[in-house]
């Protein structure tokens, strides 16, 4: 998967809005939504009905990576086949991460730093 290559990326907020291509600032205030719970009136069964954010980098035929956020700071790393795969063929789990790396990994999933996310996470099967 070269940076090049026509990929796709499409972030999920907590709450299940979508937006296609993601800025900076769209991948910081789902983090933020994700780990800042301090909503007037919203109880701990709201908060954990909606517990994930996602963030999908694929292609039209080819591979989906898949970084999924928990508001527990819990990060799933996915790889699916193609876009139609309803199982994973890898995940791995990193528990306890900071909002920081949550957002620098996002950033350089959406920026397509495949590369860079290995080398830093190699066990994540990508």
């Amino acid at each position: 998967m070269s940076e090049s290559a026509a990929a796709w990326v499409i972030l999920t907020s907590r709450y299940g809005g979508d937006t296609r291509q993601p800025s900076e600032g769209d991948l910081a205030q789902a983090i933020d939504e994700l780990l800042n719970e301090n909503i007037a009136g919203t109880t701990e069964a709201a908060y954990a009905e909606h517990p994930n954010a996602w963030l999908r980098y694929g292609f039209s035929e080819g591979p989906v990576l898949l970084l999924e956020a928990n508001r527990k700071r819990t990060v799933t790393f996915s790889k699916f086949s193609d876009q139609d795969a309803p199982d994973a063929l890898t995940a791995y789990t990193v528990r306890n991460m900071e909002r920081d790396a949550m957002l620098s990994l996002w950033k350089r999933l959406a920026k397509g730093e495949i590369e860079k996310i290995v080398a830093d996470y190699p066990a994540c099967g990508w």
